[in-house]
């Protein structure tokens, strides 16, 4: 197994790594012991740069600018980002050690993980106050909300477990064994969760209706997770070997592995599915992969200052696809990346060793297409010009059906490589029905689409009001 030279620590002690820090406190110098990928992941961070950490937003889907979360490690607060303007708008005082976040999907609370004390905060958005702690297991890292918004599942990562919070009462009500816990993500459906275990070297799948582990997929040093909006794939970073697994959620098997650059450590996937973003800690650049053919497209470095390097850690996008935050913490900023140009062209000042950020998961939980429609990646074969029946069914994040109209935003297609099948939404064209139809809902969506007169290859787009882009792969004859 190759495994990058910026990772090859063994277990030491917060004050082993932190005591030179300027920004270290009492209370961080006396925590506990680290466990050996956290160890790893920050003494290296130290070593390369003083420090320096990055992680990013969670998948959102959502049309106005939202707010969004940065935990700041050192400074045990969090950063509220106005997304439209890119400024810190509040400051927030949490627990000890804040590492991971994720926000309702209706926007009302953050929860928080606290990795030095061993607790999760919540926070109210209306107000930007701590109005619960809640205790968990030991070394939480990362966090998931169900789409329903009724449950929040915490890694623990030196206590290799999962603890399931019921948002109601924001208490623990399941704790499940899993591995050294990093990454967590559920599936749009909210079937399932997947867990990257660092030092396992594997991936759990809980099925959340019994909470208990229902696959294990192996990987090599796993750290961050991503699902793809449409639920069927998860994107893996493989800190241990520079690769990106891709697994198939229907089968829970490796189905493609991805060369990217040196210890990837986090993945995001923007909300159109067509590209997952990597970032990789080891060389401070960043991997777009396209998703419908899991190449690699494009490289693209992450600045340095003058005095420190960029070493991101994990990577997210935001609600309209259009921008990649990433965490600068040798210089306590979040330095956004535009996915137009895979350039930088914003940089936020936040407080010390920014470590996670999220936004609320406002999305609808789409059916897959219906027959005779297939799904992605299956390729629906057929005749130029002729009139197919496009059918879905949408429901919102408390699993009530979605029946209005208006929640279609546009029924686009686009002429594409018949190899790769990776259109663009926003270069696509409207697409037209028979005989003056138009789209309805009787139990289900129904578009009944004249395809193109010329034969070929073509995506077919469907946008929604939240944001998301589902998408359908047509061969015409």
């Amino acid at each position: 197994m190759t495994t990058s030279s910026v990772h090859a620590d063994s277990r030491v002690s917060f004050a082993d790594l932190f005591i030179s820090h300027p920004n270290l406190t009492a209370r961080q110098k006396s925590a506990t012991t680290l466990s050996p990928w956290r160890a790893r992941l920050l003494k290296s961070t130290l070593w390369m740069a003083t420090v320096l950490v990055a992680v990013a937003l969670s998948g959102v889907h959502a049309m106005a600018a939202p707010f969004g979360y940065v935990t700041n490690y050192f400074s045990s607060t969090v950063s509220v980002i106005d997304a439209a303007t890119n400024t810190v708008v509040a400051t927030i005082p949490v627990g000890n050690g804040p590492w991971g976040a994720a926000v309702t999907p209706d926007g009302t609370q953050a929860y928080v993980t606290n990795n030095a004390d061993n607790t999760v905060s919540v926070i109210a958005t209306a107000s930007n106050t701590v109005v619960a702690t809640i205790p968990v297991g030991p070394g939480p890292v990362g966090v998931a909300i169900t789409p329903n918004g009724a449950y929040a599942y915490v890694g623990n990562s030196t206590g290799n477990t999962i603890s399931v919070i019921a948002t109601a009462s924001n208490t623990v009500v399941a704790t499940i064994p899993v591995g050294n816990a990093a990454g967590v993500a559920i599936t749009p459906n909210g079937a399932n969760v997947y867990v990257a275990n660092f030092d396992n070297s594997t991936v759990s799948v809980i099925a959340t209706a019994s909470n208990t582990v229902v696959a294990t997929i192996p990987g090599s040093e796993p750290f961050g997770v991503a699902i793809t909006p449409d639920g069927t794939q998860a994107y893996v970073a493989n800190f241990g070997n520079n690769t990106v697994s891709v697994i198939a959620t229907a089968s829970n098997t490796v189905v493609a592995t991805i060369p990217v650059g040196n210890a990837p450590s986090g993945v995001a996937i923007t909300p159109n599915g067509a590209n997952a973003y990597v970032v990789n800690f080891g060389d401070s650049t960043v991997s777009v992969i396209a998703t419908a053919s899991n190449t690699v497209t494009a490289t693209t470095p992450v600045a340095s200052t003058p005095f420190f390097f960029i070493t991101p850690v994990d990577i997210a996008i935001t609600p309209d696809g259009t921008g990649v935050y990433v965490a600068a913490t040798g210089s306590s900023v979040v330095s956004v990346i535009a996915t137009a140009s895979n350039t930088v062209v914003a940089t936020i000042p936040v407080a010390a060793l920014p470590l996670g950020v999220a936004f609320p998961h406002a999305f609808y939980n789409f059916s897959g297409f219906f027959p005779p429609i297939a799904n992605p990646p299956t390729v629906n074969t057929g005749h130029a010009g002729r009139t197919y029946p496009v059918k879905w069914q949408l429901t919102n994040s408390s699993g009530a059906q979605v029946t209005a109209l208006s929640a279609v935003q546009s029924i686009t297609f686009e002429s594409v490589s018949c190899s790769t099948f990776a259109g663009d939404p926003a270069d696509a064209m409207t697409t037209t029905t028979t005989g003056g139809s138009s789209l309805r809902y009787s139990g289900q969506y129904i578009y009944n689409w004249a395809t193109p007169s010329q034969a070929g290859c073509y995506d077919l787009f469907i946008t929604f009001d939240t944001g998301q882009v589902v998408t359908a792969y047509f061969n015409l004859s």
